[in-house]
């Protein structure tokens, strides 16, 4: 088996395990408040990362976590994920994953305000492409989603800053040794969102045992996206995350019956195709120049997988 081959593998399993734990996360959120959710699984994801980066030497000064940039890394984070929960409560689970989607094309645009990294008109025509496909999803202000709608845009803008912190954060931090502070800043933000919901409730044996999945899934793909880029040549491999919109659909259907409408449907699209464009430019791009070492990638922290393919963009 090809390296290529192993990445295309551990990508498609990582975006897959990725919705997956999304999916679980939708089916609790019918029993318990969504601040339980993010407390709980944010508990359960820290603990299986925090033994990651034991096992694989990854321990770090603390002190890393008060830096500026590391600290707005860690609260974008914990509001993504909280935003997300609480949109998944009341927004099909395809949406959500397809707004998530167009985040590599907004960082694109980030980057180039930010970094001043250059754009070309072919990659502006993408992130617009991309951001036109978002409205006709969710629809603000016309749409059955009412307030979710903004509830899931503003998750895009909190990934969005999200993949731009990552992106510049040093190179030599342990890539899981972020996501293993990330997932621990989820955890305050439950309880921050504890006092707009009612009391918390005592989870069942088989709401704990999807909780405990969801956590396993989160850092399995995390995982696996790391391993995707450590193997396989990047203009190869990261047009396949892109499966999770596709899959989350058949999901969405498969779970709870949702059909997007023919809007939704095209929005999908666009938010699809403008991606793919994207990649493949990216692609001819590293066909014409070295690619970026696997360890740089992984370096720079599993979400920057984005920033590596597309930027997370």
């Amino acid at each position: 088996m090809t390296d290529n081959l192993k990445g295309i593998l551990a990508v498609l399993t990582g975006s897959t395990a990725f919705v997956m734990s999304d999916a679980i996360v939708k089916l609790v959120s019918a029993e318990l408040p969504a601040a339980e959710i993010i407390t709980l699984r944010g508990v359960l994801a820290t603990l299986f990362l925090a033994a990651g980066v034991f096992a694989f030497g990854a321990r770090r000064p603390l002190s890393l976590l008060a830096t500026p940039m590391m600290a707005l890394r860690l609260g974008s984070a914990a509001a993504v994920t909280t935003l997300i929960v609480i949109a998944l409560r009341d927004v099909p689970l395809a949406i959500v994953s397809t707004v998530l989607q167009v985040t590599p094309l907004a960082v694109t645009a980030g980057a180039a305000i930010i970094f001043r990294e250059k754009v070309g008109p072919s990659r502006w025509a993408a992130a617009l492409t991309g951001f036109l496909g978002v409205l006709l999803i969710v629809k603000p202000g016309v749409g059955d989603l009412g307030i979710s709608a903004y509830v899931v845009l503003l998750a895009l803008a909190c990934a969005t800053v999200r993949d731009l912190t990552t992106r510049g954060l040093p190179r030599d931090i342990p890539s899981i040794f972020i996501a293993a502070a990330s997932s621990a800043a989820i955890v305050p933000a439950g309880f921050i969102v504890a006092p707009l919901e009612g009391p918390w409730l005592a989870p069942s044996a088989s709401t704990w045992a999807l909780l405990s999945a969801a956590a396993a899934l989160f850092f399995a793909a995390n995982t696996l996206i790391i391993v995707a880029l450590r193997t396989g040549e990047i203009a190869v491999v990261a047009p396949f995350r892109y499966v999770a919109a596709p899959f989350s659909v058949v999901l969405g259907y498969w779970w709870w019956g949702h059909i997007p409408d023919l809007l939704a449907y095209t929005g999908i699209g666009l938010v699809i195709a403008a991606g793919l464009y994207t990649l493949h430019r990216e692609g001819i791009g590293l066909g014409a120049k070295p690619a970026p070492a696997p360890g740089q990638c992984a370096a720079a922290g599993i979400e920057s997988s984005r920033g590596c393919s597309a930027n997370p963009g």
